[in-house]
């Protein structure tokens, strides 16, 4: 429903003059009443038709609409979903006010009883032509925030929320995920690594004996707070990652359709899920001993003085890796189980910057690098820096030595125009990658590539194998260098040089001359 939000979008900062956050926040709350109107989990008294009918009815105002959606449905949806210790529940933030006045007249100011009645025809004008909140795209909560984060002023963090479905399908797809496991997500956003990851197991929720019964354990962190050290209200990624995952499994809240049960599984699945901090470093404030079978992370990066002398202060990080995203890379290694795996998407410092040159130290020494996956420029929305995703494998000891080769491969393409539109495309050198590496991986012995593989692998430009001992040098951990010039060429990520001869050259230069002269008399006749 991205064109519904939009229109919403408009309407409320137009009307209300809203900001997109606060739009963004009113939009999820009433999605969420007409989503759960619409799979029956409210009831006929106290669902989104109800309130629709209350217009015009008896008399009644807008303000007293407003009103009673505030006391009936929207209390009703805080019970289903009680708060959790961080105060994050399925609906925080919430634009629109009414109340009563001293004789019991319902008022409402700012135009917000208007507005909201404006919304609600929207949501119904939607059901109308497009029907009603059933089968919902598992990447809408990212549409979501893309379409209202576009409106922001100061976009410079905003990429930290968008990793695109098709990245976090193929990075699950990268990793094995069995029962038992304890899957771990520490800059979690929406959580789509996490859920896309429950989706390996069959049933990996099940509601007997008035519990939730897990087959594996996802543990989803966050932080809302600025540096200067205020909090911004809710976390709204933590709501949004909760409603995501009741969309997920809306069949869990459905088939158990009862006050307490539905109060059981908020509990047991979403709070127990995902955690929200106010603190300055967040996540990284402790590394605390607990440790996961799988983490995939795409962490946020930038350089932060301030995290940087706290995480400094609890003595937890000895590895003097550079900014946050070394500081959360850290965390990961120590925060896997022995043969754990983990998944992340790293920008370029970690592997350029010399001032890392400990943490590559750390990291041949506590893991094994399965795989390095070259991505292109702007994979991420609104992040136009160069990542890359790297595969991790904790050794059981760390005297072991790696003694097969590294996957590596450089993608030029992921599937999707890499820009601001996102349209899908059949060129996915992102999706090849993952493919190749899950062949590799099933080789029984890497060094020597099953013959069957080895055209598959032979064939392909993009991809490369590297020792371990090519790593000893913190210049190679840079593997675009490892391509030549030639081979880039071939690959369509680079033109060809022009070599011209200096008649050419001086040919060359003479049109450049005369170009310009023709620019400085057109710009004579436009003064003139």
């Amino acid at each position: 429903p991205t064109n519904l939000a939009k229109k919403i979008g408009g309407l409320l900062k137009t009307i209300k003059f809203t900001t997109p956050k606060d739009s963004l926040y009113t939009f999820v709350e009433l999605f969420l009443f007409k989503y759960l109107s619409d799979i029956n989990i409210l009831s006929s008294t106290e669902n989104f038709d109800y309130i629709l009918n209350l217009y015009g009815k008896d008399g009644r105002s807008e303000a007293e609409v407003l009103y009673r959606y505030i006391h009936e449905p929207r209390e009703k949806i805080s019970k289903l979903f009680p708060e959790a210790p961080d105060k994050t529940s399925l609906i925080n933030g919430f634009v629109f006010h009414a109340d009563k006045d001293a004789d019991g007249n319902y008022i409402s100011n700012n135009a917000d009883a208007t507005t909201f009645h404006e919304v609600i025809k929207l949501f119904k004008e939607y059901e109308d032509t497009d029907g009603k909140f059933i089968d919902i795209n598992r990447d809408f909560k990212s549409k979501l925030f893309e379409t209202f984060t576009k409106q922001e002023k100061t976009k410079e963090n905003a990429g930290k929320y968008f990793t695109p479905l098709k990245i976090v399908k193929g990075m699950v797809d990268m990793v094995d995920i069995k029962e038992g496991d304890e899957i771990c997500d520490p800059a979690c956003g929406v959580g789509k690594f996490l859920l896309e990851a429950a989706l390996k197991i069959d049933e990996p929720f099940t509601f007997k004996n008035g519990h939730v019964v897990k087959k594996i354990k996802l543990y989803g962190y966050e932080k809302e707070m600025d540096e200067k050290g205020s909090t911004s209200g809710y976390d709204l990624t933590t709501i949004l990652a909760k409603a995501n995952t009741m969309i997920y499994f809306s069949s869990l809240f459905k088939d158990n359709n009862t006050l307490s049960n539905i109060k059981t599984i908020s509990r047991e699945l979403l709070n127990e899920t995902y955690f929200s901090s106010k603190t300055i470093l967040g996540t990284l404030e402790k590394i605390d001993g607990k440790q996961y079978d799988v983490i995939l992370a795409n962490p946020p990066y930038y350089q932060s003085a301030l995290i940087s002398k706290s995480a400094k202060d609890t003595g937890f990080y000895t590895e003097k890796g550079l900014g946050v995203e070394g500081l959360f890379l850290e965390w990961i290694i120590k925060s896997i189980k022995p043969n754990g795996i983990a998944n992340i998407v790293l920008p370029d410092g970690i592997f350029t910057n010399v001032g890392n040159k400990r943490l590559h130290e750390f990291i041949t020494t506590n893991c094994y690098i399965e795989a390095i996956i070259s991505l292109p420029i702007n994979t991420f929305f609104n992040t136009p820096k160069k990542t890359y995703i790297m595969t991790l494998r904790k050794k059981r000891d760390v005297a072991q030595i790696q003694d097969y080769p590294i996957f590596a491969y450089y993608c030029a393409s992921i599937g999707e125009t890499l820009d601001v539109y996102r349209f899908d495309t059949d060129d996915n050198d992102f999706q090849t990658a993952v493919n190749k590496y899950n062949l590799f991986r099933s080789c029984k012995d890497k060094n020597k590539i099953d013959d069957y593989l080895k055209p598959i692998f032979e064939d392909d430009l993009k991809l490369k194998l590297f020792t371990i001992n090519s790593f000893a040098e913190h210049t190679a951990w840079d593997i675009e260098k490892r391509w030549t010039d030639e081979e880039k060429v071939k690959m369509g990520v680079k033109k060809a040089d022009v070599i011209m001869n200096l008649d050419e050259f001086s040919e060359y230069l003479t049109g450049i001359v005369a170009d310009i002269n023709n620019y400085g008399e057109a710009i004579k006749c436009l003064k003139s």
